[in-house]
């Protein structure tokens, strides 16, 4: 009976030992988060977005409108990426799976192609950085 009540006692003390450390650890922790938020301007927690001005291709062809996007069947970004390179230009003609651009996922080259014939208007740039759903080119 007495060993039984000295382990007892033994436990009700570590768990004393316990409590008094977490108390510690939230104190801390407390302190560290009001010092730290005096710095949160030289790392801000999310990036701005800055969208880059998509530049005309120089090219001594004309270079046709762009179409608005609900005159055609927009083509979206079906994951996040950055668009590798262009291989249709605005106003070319495109058939049902032509190639209208290459984006790179994640190191791997994926290729964008026309949900149908027609008309094809690009409105990213190379080098664009696109999220998922984002409208990259119209074919109308």
């Amino acid at each position: 009976m007495a060993i039984m009540g000295q382990g007892i006692v033994l436990m009700i003390a570590g768990m004393g030992i316990v409590y008094v450390f977490l108390y510690i650890m939230i104190i801390v922790c407390q302190k560290a988060s009001r010092f730290v938020s005096k710095f949160d301007y030289l790392v801000p927690d999310e990036p701005k977005k800055v969208r880059k001005a998509s530049a005309p291709a120089a090219s001594s062809a004309p270079v046709a409108k762009a179409v608005a996007p609900s005159e055609g069947t927009q083509v979206t970004a079906p994951v996040p990426g950055m668009v590798l390179r262009i291989t249709a230009q605005n106003g070319q003609e495109v058939a049902k799976d032509d190639e209208i651009l290459v984006m790179d996922v994640m190191k791997m080259e994926t290729p964008i192609t026309a949900p149908c014939a027609g008309k094809v208007s690009i409105l990213v740039a190379q080098t664009d950085k696109v999220a998922t759903g984002d409208v990259l080119a119209v074919v109308g």
